[in-house]
């Protein structure tokens, strides 16, 4: 008997300092507690815009009396590379670079000594541009030409489909395989827009190809009868549905997701998390990487816009979908992630927000973009425990 209780005692010996090393159990849990929040679908500030065609035949008798404004929305500043307008004929074979006179509008928005908003809008326009790396989260855009300066055109071509591209080095006589947005004249419909008939044509967001069946659309812009710089003038709307949850335990941040759309060609997706101050101010962002594939395989998205990383977490057809994946960062490695604040001294404290955000290649990396696809807001636990 005695043997058997002295056997009984060690093997509680045993088993308590496994509880106190290894695992865990329901009245004695080990490590950092978790603390999470849903996202939520924003698809805010994605590429979008308009053109607005002349009522008359582009094909006309007077081709020097038309006229092709492209009014556009939600693109990023660039790098090392440059946005450039194309119109093409209908069947997309015969492409010509447009020129023509880029107006920025922009507000730009502060906090007064109150904390209130104060909005300061500003325009600016530079004539003679071929192309354009501006861009920003805050611009509205507006590139005006006629059709004496679509050189390559012959006045019985169509010229009714408009392409926007990025395009790195000197571009050739065709767009680059970045044809993210584009409409056709056969898509526009009658306005009339400050006193002016037009026929106003949204831009589709993706990937074009010449046969309509080919073409991958992530978003689709609706129009307004209202003229530029309204800020209305186009918004831009997608039918795919991601969800996905934020969590934080101790050091790790991460951000579970799914059934994202593949990026468009010339974009990937990245995360952030805001840091604000006690009046709501954004004061630091920090990127929790480029999405990936979950645990075991991490393998990154990047280059999901032209391939299928990893089979196991996207599907390949007849859509592309990235059906599981993360973004995941540890706050040992990121110096702001655990500086004091007045929120308190834990990692991660101070950060409220969390954004997943669709980046462009071409655009400064970790920084976040204007275009963003999931948001939540973190909740007291993180932002102040």
């Amino acid at each position: 008997m005695r043997n058997r209780v002295l056997c009984s005692l060690a093997v509680a010996g045993a088993v308590f300092a496994a509880c106190d090393n290894e695992r865990a159990i329901t009245t004695e849990p080990v490590g950092e507690r978790g603390f999470g929040q849903n996202l939520v679908k924003q698809s805010t500030n994605l590429p979008r815009g308009r053109v607005l065609f002349p009522t008359a035949p582009i094909a006309s008798a007077t081709p020097a009396s038309d006229s092709l404004v492209v009014e556009l929305a939600g693109l990023d500043s660039l790098s090392g590379a440059q946005y450039v307008v194309w119109v093409a004929n209908d069947s997309a074979t015969k492409f010509a670079r447009v020129t023509g006179n880029l107006t920025i509008a922009r507000l730009d928005t502060t906090l007064n000594a109150q904390g209130d908003p104060v909005f300061t809008p500003s325009t600016v326009t530079i004539p003679s541009v071929s192309g354009f790396s501006n861009g920003r989260q805050n611009y509205l855009m507006r590139f005006a030409s006629t059709r004496p300066l679509i050189t390559g055109l012959a006045a019985t071509d169509s010229a009714n489909l408009v392409i926007v591209s990025i395009e790195t080095g000197t571009p050739g006589a065709a767009p680059s395989d970045r044809r993210f947005l584009w409409t056709r004249r056969s898509l526009s419909v009658n306005r009339t827009i400050n006193g002016t008939a037009r026929l106003t044509g949204g831009f589709l967001f993706g990937n074009f190809a010449s046969a309509p069946e080919n073409q991958f659309i992530y978003a689709t812009s609706a129009t307004a009868a209202v003229a530029f710089p309204a800020a209305n003038f186009a918004t831009a709307t997608t039918p795919n549905i991601p969800r996905g949850r934020v969590e934080v335990r101790g050091p790790i941040f991460t951000v579970n997701d799914s059934n994202y759309y593949r990026p468009p060609i010339g974009f990937f997706y990245e995360a952030f998390t805001i840091r604000i101050d006690t009046l709501g101010r954004f004061i630091d962002t920090v990127s929790l990487g480029v999405k990936a594939s979950p645990f075991p395989n991490r393998i990154s998205f990047f280059e999901a816009d032209k391939s299928i990383p990893d089979p196991t977490a996207m599907f390949g057809t007849p859509t592309p979908v990235i059906f599981a994946s993360q973004h995941r960062v540890t706050a040992d490695t990121i110096p702001a992630a655990t500086t004091p604040t007045v929120f308190g001294t834990r990692a991660w404290t101070g950060f409220a927000f969390v954004y997943v955000t669709l980046q462009n290649k071409a655009g400064p990396r970790d920084r976040m973009g204007a275009a963003v696809v999931m948001t939540s807001g973190l909740p007291v636990s993180i932002l102040g425990r």
